[in-house]
């Protein structure tokens, strides 16, 4: 322990954890002027939330540039590290309120790590509660958060059963009226979409989808829980006393001077149901001008609409916004010299001046009948909620090309990708080719607070380094956090689309039969093409972030993106779309007497991994067997080992592994450098590198390695 931590911790102490966080953040980071003199005015935990996105690092990285300025270690990986037979040292209840949990016991000084390691009331009731020395080190809050609930499992399991044994007899119903409302409150009150109650490690988590984000919201006792979905069952109209099949109701309630139209999905899990309530705001005024889409999106989607007759098709994954857009489009065209019809499975909003149809399986109203008696109302404008079948498909062009304006739904991922999805429904070419008027690739990405955004300077982060790179324009901002946008530096969702407009060619090759997708996109002409590139102009206008582009494009963004300025797509670019090796996993290195361990231990510790270290291929063997978390091995070669006493050892290396077949990098002497190929040819299965070796490169080796 560093002689001054005492000293440290004592002003720690009369300065409280948040300004503990913020000073030890500014010792770690002194380069980054945007650290330094920065004020905070929310909680550690959502410092930590809005500090890891501003500087681009993970909770663990964050942990390990902190740890040394608290004046104690990181912990690395929780869940790995947690001795089960420490957590009957505190209680569930507290670990919970003051985000600590026990890790191990050694020599009689138990391990424990915490959020705010400087809390010098927590330490003192630490200690009182253990009758044990402490040794404290540093982890994230959510981390320890996690940790608490998962290894506490078997006491939350035991606490849920008591409480089931007619704790809560005598409690009256409109307790749980209000319990209810209160959730649904807070739920709106925080702009959610869905409320979700779900089974989770004897007891129940509420969460609440924010902006496309799942975010826990509180947890429920078992007994608790159980009671207030069957209440919401009642009032939902499916049955409260069935927990074997999955059930669908709705429901209506004010929430703050607000009409809602609550859906509300149950399903049999493990332990009880699992409820989500899908807020659906009535007053919400639907239309294209203000839902954010860019002037370029909203002129192309006017022009589909100015047809008389036509097909306009929206696609995208579930949650997307297509029916809002949807929805929008109506609102434009909807006036009194207008016939508007839906047939929606099932209507989300209710729009005045539109005959809206809800199919009912049950009462013999399906997708198709409903369709098909739809087009003898005399309708100008029909909008279909999806194309899910042959027959659907098949109506809704033949209504297009006979005097109707249809709007609907596809499900794929881009917006050419509809056309062979709709030949492959047996849709007739020429039909085809005739009725569609354009089709719109939607996704929602969030956007910046514009409280507390701020301007993106250096030192850039790679992504931003990268876009800068291929686009030659620098991304404009960065989030940051505040009260208004509960520290997560982003408040509501943005539209990008890529929208493709039927033109002379795309008929003549669709006509065909054409469905091959490299010469469908060759004959687009203008227009918005591709989601990368939509996303891109919000990036530079400053109203979204390179992170949450890509997140929302997928890894199809760096290769687009690139095609359309003429960019060569370097390297980095692509290691930016790799998927990391998850945290808790390990590298092991199998070395004796090696100099590689020192400086590869501080490189994937960076990533949120931990290094074991063996010197032998029994000792390797052994590790890997005990240890399911490894997922990378090295192998550091000595110096002064001849050339077929190394192909003999690797041999036997590989003869020992090759049963867990993880991928292997064999690190050389500078004098076997030129044995590589003939390493390989001898059957190795490894890669080779020779010393001198740059430890960034070799993790990034790792990583990509790992990700194939």
């Amino acid at each position: 322990m560093p002689p001054d931590y005492h000293a440290a911790t004592m002003e720690a102490h009369s300065q409280g954890p948040l300004q503990t966080f913020m000073r030890a953040l500014a010792q770690a980071f002194p380069q980054r002027p945007d650290v330094q003199g920065a004020r905070f005015d929310g909680t550690v935990e959502q410092a930590w939330e809005a500090w890891t996105q501003r500087l681009g690092l993970s909770d663990d990285q964050l942990a390990q540039a902190l740890a040394p300025h608290y004046g104690v270690p990181a912990a690395g990986p929780l869940n790995a590290k947690i001795d089960p037979t420490v957590l009957n040292l505190l209680p569930l209840n507290f670990c919970q309120q003051h985000k600590v949990v026990p890790l191990a016991l050694n020599e009689g000084v138990v391990t424990i790590a915490s959020a705010t390691p400087d809390n010098a009331e927590v330490a003192e009731r630490t200690r009182f509660l253990i009758s044990r020395k402490v040794r404290w080190v540093l982890a994230p809050p959510q981390a320890i958060d996690d940790a608490v609930v998962l290894s506490f499992n078997a006491e939350a399991q035991r606490a849920a059963e008591e409480d089931l044994k007619g704790k809560l007899d005598g409690v009256e119903d409109n307790t749980f009226v209000r319990l209810t409302r209160s959730l649904m409150s807070a739920a709106v009150n925080q702009r959610a979409s869905d409320l979700h109650i779900q089974p989770f490690v004897g007891a129940y988590a509420v969460r609440i989808r924010v902006d496309g984000r799942l975010k826990r919201l509180t947890m429920l006792r078992e007994a608790v829980a159980t009671t207030l979905i069957r209440h919401v069952k009642t009032r939902s109209g499916t049955d409260p006393t069935n927990q074997l099949i999955p059930q669908d109701g709705r429901m209506s309630l004010v929430i703050e001077g607000r009409e809602f139209d609550l859906r509300v999905s149950t399903l049999p899990a493990g332990r009880g149901d699992r409820l989500v309530i899908r807020f659906l705001d009535q007053g919400r005024v639907h239309r294209l001008n203000g839902a954010g889409f860019s002037l370029a999106a909203l002129q192309a989607l006017r022009r589909s609409l100015a047809r008389p007759s036509g097909m306009v098709i929206m696609t995208g994954p579930t949650g997307c916004g297509k029916t809002s857009t949807l929805y929008g489009m109506l609102a434009e065209i909807n006036r009194s010299t207008v016939n508007i019809i839906t047939v929606e499975n099932p209507v989300e909003y209710r729009l005045a001046g539109i005959s809206q149809v809800e199919v009912n399986d049950k009462a013999g109203l399906s997708f198709n009948s409903a369709l098909r008696s739809i087009l003898r109302q005399d309708p100008d404008v029909v909008l279909i909620g999806e194309i899910r079948d042959s027959e659907t498909a098949q109506i809704a062009t033949q209504a297009a090309l006979t005097g109707h304006l249809v709007l609907s739904t596809l499900h794929t991922n881009d917006a050419v990708t509809a056309i062979p999805r709709l030949l492959n429904l047996g849709v007739d070419p020429s039909v085809l080719a005739d009725s569609l008027v354009a089709i719109a690739a939607q996704r929602l990405c969030r956007k910046l607070c514009a409280q507390c955004k701020t301007p993106a300077s250096a030192p850039l982060q790679p992504a931003e380094t990268q876009f800068m790179a291929v686009t030659r324009n620098a991304p404009a901002y960065r989030p940051v956090g505040c009260k208004a946008c509960d520290f997560t530096g982003f408040m509501g969702r943005l539209p990008i689309v890529d929208i493709l407009e039927m033109n002379k060619g795309l008929r003549e090759a669709v006509a065909s039969g054409e469905s091959r997708l490299d010469v469908l996109t060759q004959l687009r002409v203008g227009g918005l093409q591709s989601l990368a590139v939509s996303g891109s102009h919000r990036i530079i206008a400053g109203e979204t972030t390179v992170q949450e582009v890509m997140e929302t494009v997928g890894p199809s963004f760096w290769p687009e993106l690139a095609a359309h300025h003429g960019a060569e797509l370097q390297q980095q670019a692509l290691d930016l779309q790799v998927q990391e090796i998850a945290a808790g996993q390990a590298v092991l290195l199998a070395s004796r007497g090696g100099t590689l361990q020192p400086a590869l231990e501080q490189a994937v510790q960076e990533l949120g991994l931990h290094l074991l270290v063996c010197n032998s291929a029994q000792a390797a063997d052994e590790m890997l067997r005990k240890n399911e978390d490894i997922a990378f091995i090295v192998g550091e070669v000595p110096d002064g080992i001849a050339p077929e006493q190394l192909k003999a050892e690797l041999q036997a290396f590989r003869t020992l592994i090759a049963w867990a077949r993880l991928p292997t990098l064999v690190v050389l002497p500078a004098a076997l450098a030129h044995q590589e190929e003939a390493l390989r040819l001898s059957g190795s299965m490894a890669d080779f590198v020779s010393r001198p070796v740059d430890t960034r490169q070799l993790v990034e080796h790792i990583r990509r390695s790992h990700a194939r």
